[in-house]
């Protein structure tokens, strides 16, 4: 099988967030793609971040589809929550599949600080979202080159595959914003996600 893999702290999770694993879905034929909420990402700090519950909780509204699987496994993890522990599980539960690690371009043109960078990709294709515009493509060519020793023609070298998206209107932190403010935010979320905010009283909404 081929099992895609795409973490994040999706607080919240919104339909950019679908976009994209649908993206890598369809283009690559994935048979099914694990989505993992992080407990405690070592990249981010802790301003306005959701229990983990309550975030694993939107995830599993979110993706409730076939083809998708939401995994508790970073937030039930003891230790700090590094992508190779994450990667190495999933290699012991697959271990005859391909796996392939569903990144955005911010992360992957730091990928060469992340723990253990080279295990992760002997394990994993790297998917990166790109976006569609020629000095972007060449950002991220030119960063696999010089840091990874890998050459990218036009969207694919040997583990990393490129693909051009149109980035979202907002991000998670956007989104917080605006809730925060009092403004409606359903475009951006799926109906139940928001449902869920809403009842909770999450990042400032008036709780119910």
């Amino acid at each position: 099988m081929k099992i895609g893999i795409f973490g994040g702290t999706f607080n919240p999770v919104h339909n950019g967030h679908i976009r994209l694993a649908d993206e890598f879905k369809n283009r690559l034929g994935l048979d099914k793609i694990i989505v993992v909420p992080d407990k405690r990402p070592v990249h981010k700090t802790w301003e306005d971040l959701i229990i983990d519950d309550m975030r694993y909780d939107m995830c599993a509204l979110a993706f409730d589809r076939p083809g998708y699987e939401v995994s508790r496994m970073e937030m039930d993890r003891e230790s700090d929550s590094y992508t190779v522990l994450t990667v190495r599980e999933l290699r012991k539960q697959y271990k005859d599949d391909e796996l392939y690690l569903i990144i955005g371009s911010d992360m992957f043109l730091i990928f060469h600080k992340w723990y253990k960078y080279r295990e992760i990709m002997e394990n994993c294709t790297l998917c990166v979202a790109s976006r569609d515009d020629a000095d972007s493509l060449f950002e991220l060519r030119s960063y696999a080159f010089s840091f990874l020793k890998v050459y990218i023609k036009e969207l694919e070298g040997k583990g990393i595959i490129i693909s051009p998206v149109q980035p979202y209107k907002l991000s998670s932190s956007e989104i917080r914003q605006k809730i925060k403010n009092g403004a409606d935010v359903s475009e951006f979320v799926p109906e139940k996600v928001y449902e869920y905010i809403k009842k909770r009283g999450l990042y400032g909404y008036p709780k119910e």
